[in-house]
C-alpha cells in the first residue's frame, strides 16, 4: 500500500514502539500450587483448549510520550493556545507552524511574543514564543527526512486543513496525535477517507470544541482578545490491527496518546481544558453547527447580510425546512436514541426561537462564508451540512433540503472559479 501523492511503498505492519509486543515468559509453579496444577492438567484432558485460549497473553508496551507540541496555523485560537502553553515550564517551547512567510516578519517586528488584552483592550498578559517555522511544501522534500510529530494542535481555516496535514503527511504516523479545532465535525472521517487512507498508520485525534471569544487585536499579528471560556477535548477512540498489534492493545495504545495531549492541555489553567464524552461534545457543538447550517448557507446562497435573510420571507420559509430536517436527522442517530433528554432542548420551541435571535443580533454583517464564496474558495460547509448529511445516510432519513443547499453552494463556488478563470490545482489551500 502507499500513501497518497507518495511513491514510497508502506507496509501494512510497522514496528512502531521500541518495546516490542511479545509473549510474556511462563514461570516455575510454586510449591503450593501443584495440586491445583494438576486438577488443571486434567480437566485439560477432558476439554481441550482452542487455538485462541492456547495463545500466550501479550503484554502492552510502555511507551514514550513526549512533551514536544506543533501548533499549525495562525488564528486567534492557535495563538492564545500557543501563550497559555507558553507558562508550564515544564513544556518544551511550543513551535508555531506557518504556510506563509509573512508571520516570520511580523514576529520580530511585534517583540518576538504574543500579547493578551481583554475584551476593552487593555493588556493581560505577554509571553516569548519561538519563532515560527515556515513549511514550504515545494521543498519539504528537499530535506532530510524530518521526524515524527508527536502532538499536533490544527487550528485553522477549514479548507486548509486537509492540504496542511498532507504538507506533513511525512511526518505523522500512530504515534502523532492529532488535536483538531476545527468548530464542525467530520473532519476526522475526511482525513482518514481522503489522507490516512491505512487504518494501522492513522494518527490518534482528539476533538475539541473551545467556548472562548477570541478576536484580533488592532493590526497586531501576534496580539488578541479574550473572553474566557472552556476547552472540551474528546478522544477518538481506535479501531484498527496489523500483524504486530492487535485491535485491543491498538485502542490502549492509541487511548495512551490521547489521553497524554489532553493532559498536557489540561496543564495550561488558562485554557480550562477538560475531557468529554461524545454525547457531551455533541450538546456543545451541535447549536453552533445549525447556525451555521441555516445563516451562513442561505447566507452564501443569497449572497446577502444576515438581515436580509431574516426579513425574507422565502429564504425563512427555506430557514424552517432546513431547520426541521436537521432535528429530525439529529434525532435518528443512534446516540440518540438512549440519551433523548441531553437533546431534548433541539425540540424546543425556544431553540428555534434562539437561533433566529441569534440571526437577528448579527444585524448587517456579512456572513465570512460569503468571502470565501466570492474567492471561489469552498466554505466549511462539508463539515456542517454535509455532516448532516452523511449522518441522514448512515440512518436512511431524509436530506433533501440540506444536500439541495450543498449543491447551490458548491455551484457557486464553482462559478466564481470559472469567472476568475482559475484553475483549482492553483487555488491558495493555506490561511494562516
Amino acid at each position: 500500500m502507499t500513501r497518497p501523492g507518495s511513491n514510497e511503498s508502506v507496509a501494512i505492519s510497522h514496528p512502531f514502539y521500541a518495546s516490542p509486543l511479545i509473549s510474556k515468559v511462563a514461570t516455575p509453579a510454586p510449591p503450593s500450587a501443584r495440586a491445583s496444577t494438576a486438577v488443571a492438567a486434567a480437566a485439560a484432558e477432558i476439554n481441550t483448549p482452542t487455538e485462541e485460549e492456547e495463545a500466550p497473553l501479550r503484554p502492552i508496551p510502555n511507551i514514550r510520550l513526549s512533551n514536544k507540541i506543533h501548533v499549525v496555523g495562525f488564528d486567534p485560537h492557535a495563538r492564545f493556545i500557543t501563550h497559555a502553553l507558553s507558562a508550564d515550564p515544564k513544556l518544551p517551547p511550543v513551535q508555531i507552524l506557518t504556510h506563509s512567510p509573512i508571520p516570520l516578519r511580523s514576529w520580530g517586528q511585534e517583540g518576538r511574543a504574543i500579547n493578551i488584552h481583554d475584551s476593552k483592550g487593555h493588556p493581560i498578559s505577554t509571553r516569548n514564543i519561538v519563532c515560527p517555522d515556515y513549511v514550504n511544501p515545494r521543498t519539504w522534500k528537499l530535506r532530510a527526512p524530518p521526524p515524527i510529530l508527536d502532538n499536533i494542535i490544527v487550528s485553522t481555516t477549514s479548507r486548509a486543513v486537509l492540504p496542511t496535514l498532507y504538507a506533513l503527511r511525512d511526518r505523522i504516523d500512530r504515534r502523532t496525535t492529532v488535536c483538531l479545532m476545527e468548530p464542525g465535525l467530520g473532519a476526522v472521517e475526511k482525513l482518514n477517507e481522503e489522507l490516512f487512507q491505512v487504518p494501522a498508520l492513522r494518527p490518534n485525534y482528539v476533538i475539541c470544541h473551545s467556548t472562548h471569544k477570541l478576536s484580533r487585536h488592532s493590526y497586531y499579528k501576534y496580539s488578541i482578545r479574550h473572553i474566557p471560556g472552556r476547552l472540551y477535548l474528546y478522544a477518538v477512540p481506535r479501531d484498527d490491527e496489523d500483524e504486530d498489534i492487535d485491535r485491543a492493545t491498538s485502542q490502549i495504545l492509541g487511548s495512551q496518546h490521547t489521553q497524554h495531549m489532553i493532559d498536557l492541555l489540561s496543564a495550561a489553567t488558562e485554557l480550562d481544558a477538560v475531557s468529554a464524552t461524545w454525547l457531551q461534545m455533541l450538546v456543545h457543538k451541535l447549536p453552533d453547527m445549525m447556525f451555521e447550517s441555516l445563516a451562513d448557507a442561505l447566507s452564501a446562497v443569497l449572497d446577502c447580510r444576515y438581515d436580509l435573510v431574516r426579513s425574507n420571507r422565502n429564504a425563512m420559509s427555506l430557514w424552517h425546512e432546513l431547520f426541521d430536517e436537521t432535528v429530525h436527522i439529529i434525532s435518528s442517530l443512534p446516540e440518540f436514541q438512549n440519551h433523548r433528554k441531553k437533546f431534548r432542548f433541539l425540540h424546543e420551541r425556544r431553540f428555534a426561537a434562539m437561533l433566529r435571535v441569534r440571526l437577528e443580533n448579527q444585524g448587517r454583517e456579512y456572513s465570512k462564508w460569503i468571502s470565501e464564496v466570492r474567492r471561489g474558495r469552498e466554505p466549511p460547509i462539508q463539515f456542517t451540512n454535509g455532516y448532516f448529511v452523511r449522518r441522514a445516510q448512515e440512518v436512511g432519513v431524509n436530506h433533501e433540503t440540506n444536500s439541495l443547499v450543498m449543491s447551490m453552494v458548491e455551484a457557486k463556488v464553482e462559478s466564481r472559479r470559472k469567472m476568475h478563470q482559475i484553475p483549482f490545482n492553483l487555488m491558495e489551500d493555506y490561511d494562516d
